[in-house]
């Protein structure tokens, strides 16, 4: 059974793989728009509207559909996408493997996801996620650092209970 915490955690994850990570506008003339989350992307242009899945993503890339900064900033993207899944797997794991230590690999790879989802954009639209591919808008990195900082945190937490347990279960030698 999972504890209060293990169970906020997997849900924060499962939703920052759900909810949009970005929102963008394609060209600097509104050429379309879209919303983007780490597995999919909802995209609506002139040429109408879109649902491409990461996969669908990746297939272009590799087949040589799309290339150069796109490339580039899909294939950064796909690997945001796989460290918040090896940090869900973890917790999974650990869970399961009855690991209660250290959360620091959970805070690593979702705020490494979180800052390859930011680069992702960056490569794309530039260094202020603004320019003639268009415009971006990356509203989901900051909640998927505020989750590596609640990890942090309850981290922390946890081990001042350690503690606090620690010091209250002390024999108390020579008092007799």
């Amino acid at each position: 059974m999972l504890t209060k915490n293990q169970t906020i955690l997997f849900c924060l994850l499962a939703a920052a793989l759900i909810l949009p990570t970005n929102i963008y506008l394609v060209g600097e003339e509104g050429l379309g728009a879209g919303l983007q989350s780490p597995l999919l992307r909802y995209q609506q242009t002139y040429l109408g509207t879109s649902v491409i899945t990461l996969v669908d993503d990746l297939d272009y890339v590799t087949s040589g559909v799309i290339g150069g900064r796109s490339a580039l900033s899909i294939l950064v993207w796909a690997l945001g996408t796989v460290l918040l899944l090896a940090a869900a797997g973890y917790l999974v794991y650990c869970r399961y493997d009855g690991i209660t230590g250290t959360k620091k690999p959970i805070v690593l790879l979702v705020a490494g996801g979180a800052a390859a989802y930011l680069l992702s954009c960056i490569l794309q639209y530039g260094p202020l996620l603004h320019g003639p591919a268009g415009l971006s808008v990356p509203v989901g990195v900051p909640l998927i650092l505020a989750i590596a900082g609640y990890v942090m945190r309850m981290e922390e937490d946890e081990e001042l209970e350690c503690e606090d347990e620690g010091d209250s279960g002390e024999d108390t030698e020579g008092e007799d």
